[in-house]
């Protein structure tokens, strides 16, 4: 969809000190919003930067998770969301989030919230997309890291992401490991996640569609993504992640306003739930998205994913750039996307996630969720194919509990 961990008494004192005794006034760049209960034991805590007050949607946010009582304290870690979902948490069970899951066993756990999640749904000048590109968000990143070193009063955090967010855990490692980075977790994703497999030569021209971008919302423009694999949105600087049937949408209303057990709005369904679980299990080609209808996730928890973490906006041009970067086999020409270019320097213990639904399907494991883990230097590797899963079942699924979280709670309790 793409944190990390404190400790000590998380209150609400007049000079509040969050988990792990630190003074947030020493830092004034975040601002914190609010502070909310998750279940009886844990606690997080919402802060915002604001980049450029005078334009719009130039806000990130950072999340924290940890034990109220502050009693433990495991390590941190920081979770990129994949692309088009915010850091909201979707659930109140650790059988379904691994931040929850790590939050319990004493581990702070900071979720990054990027500029795309402030944008409202009902927003129609949505233009200040086209310059949320892929160094923009890295830089975003690196500014929440900074900030959660400076709380948690640690030097080097984990990093973890799910597939976009594994992308950006990937390029983020490439230029920053040495100061920032105790260890990289991708989950489901590569360092090039759009077609795995770069071609001998560009395919894309990148300055085309940065010109694009720049021109507005053409028939032609459209027509230009499209060609390359992305489609526009209503709001032309939105790219479509997953196109859902229309009788999606009616079904999800139907299912929270009549039950999962109301009729079909779709024949040849015996009820809703039958219809969603089609809609997920076939959306990406079977079994890609999510193993659904093989008992590796759940309508319920999957909607609570969609309706709670998701989000209305995603950049087009983070898709533009990402697909450019896997149409080349060597070196991309423009200097400013060589953002893989250090990979095969980058020396910390990685552990790394991959569905075998989202990647064996697709005819090229190796090309696009192993050669990275194999392009890193460090000894200390472990690469985790999980059979039967698709690709939110890494994050969301029956299984993922014991198969994804525990594993990464043992991998991380080793260093």
């Amino acid at each position: 969809m793409r944190k990390l961990f404190f400790l000590l008494i998380c209150g609400s004192l007049l000079l509040w000190h969050g988990c792990g005794g630190f003074d947030e006034n020493a830092v004034n760049r975040w601002e914190r919003i609010s502070v909310t209960d998750v279940g009886t034991t844990l606690q997080e805590t919402l802060w915002t930067r604001n980049f450029a007050p005078s334009a719009k949607y130039m806000k990130v946010g950072l999340r924290r998770l940890c034990l109220k009582d502050g009693s433990a304290d495991q390590g941190v870690v920081v979770y990129l969301p994949p692309s088009g979902t915010s850091a909201r948490l979707y659930t109140d069970s650790e059988n379904y989030d691994f931040r929850i899951y790590l939050a319990n066993r004493g581990y702070a756990v900071f979720s990054v919230d990027y500029r795309s999640s402030f944008i409202a749904e009902d927003e129609n000048d949505i233009s200040s997309l086209a310059g949320f590109r892929t160094s923009v968000t890295l830089s975003d990143i690196q500014q929440a890291i900074a900030y959660v070193k400076e709380l948690a009063g640690v030097d080097k955090v984990f990093l973890t992401g799910h597939s976009t967010g594994a992308r950006y855990v990937y390029l983020y490692a490439c230029s920053r490991w040495q100061e920032d980075l105790a260890g990289m977790i991708p989950m489901d994703g590569s360092p090039w996640e759009m077609d795995g497999r770069p071609a001998a030569e560009s395919t894309l021209d990148i300055e085309q569609g940065y010109a694009a971008l720049l021109q507005g919302d053409t028939a032609v423009n459209r027509e230009l993504f499209k060609s390359w694999g992305m489609e526009p949105g209503e709001h032309y600087y939105d790219v479509v992640l997953t196109n859902f049937a229309p009788e999606f949408g009616p079904a999800v209303y139907i299912y929270y306003a009549s039950g999962p057990n109301a009729p079909s709005p779709v024949p040849g369904f015996p009820t809703v739930t039958d219809y969603l679980a089609d809609q997920f299990y076939t959306v990406w080609g079977d079994k890609q998205l999510t193993n659904v209808l093989n008992g590796y996730s759940t309508v319920e928890v999957l909607l609570d994913f969609v309706i709670r973490a998701g989000v209305d906006h995603w950049p087009i041009v983070d898709y533009l750039e990402d697909a450019y970067l896997g149409n080349w086999a060597g070196e991309p020409p423009l200097s400013a996307l060589q953002f893989s270019k250090d990979i095969s320097s980058v020396n910390i213990p990685i552990l790394v996630f991959a569905s075998q639904e989202w990647t064996d399907a697709l005819g090229y494991q190796y090309r696009w969720k192993r050669e990275g883990f194999e392009m890193i230097k460090s000894a200390d590797r472990q690469y985790v194919l999980l059979d039967g899963f698709g690709h939110l079942d890494v994050l969301v699924g029956e299984y993922a509990k014991d198969r994804v979280y525990k594993v990464l709670y043992d991998w991380l309790e080793a260093r």
